[in-house]
């Protein structure tokens, strides 16, 4: 579906120069927010239309650490996007293994109201014809 590459920096691990979970999470948002601006939707955008995300369950599985400085790519292996989205994305080093998967749930946010909301027509019709292509 979409991936990028990256290295673990500093910020992202542990004493022991372990890749942490949380940053295994926000590796996945930024992907989220980079699969919506590459079909139209920047940041800039979303907060033109008032619209952010409230972070959901999410569930994060290792199968081996990534480590301070090592190069990694994350992909997008599914992505649902409705009222709720529902993102898959795997975590694989430099050698293609597989490291770890994330789940992980996010809402429509308005920022106005200050309230989760369904999903925006014009961004939800977009993704649902994107999604049966």
């Amino acid at each position: 579906m979409i991936c990028k590459n990256y290295v673990v920096a500093g910020e992202d691990v542990n004493d022991v120069m372990i890749m942490e979970s949380d940053a295994y999470i926000s590796y996945t948002l930024r992907l989220l927010y980079r699969f919506l601006f590459d079909n139209g939707f920047s940041k800039e955008k979303l907060n033109a239309l008032h619209l952010g995300f409230q972070e959901g369950n999410h569930e994060l599985v290792c199968y081996k650490n990534l480590m301070f400085t090592e190069p990694f790519f994350v992909k997008i292996e599914n992505c649902c996007i409705d009222d709720k989205i529902k993102i898959k994305s795997c975590f694989f080093n430099s050698k293609n293994e597989c490291c770890a998967e994330v789940i992980k749930e996010v809402e429509w946010f308005d920022h106005i109201r200050r309230e989760v909301i369904t999903a925006p027509k014009q961004i939800l019709q977009y993704f649902n014809q994107n999604a049966r292509a």
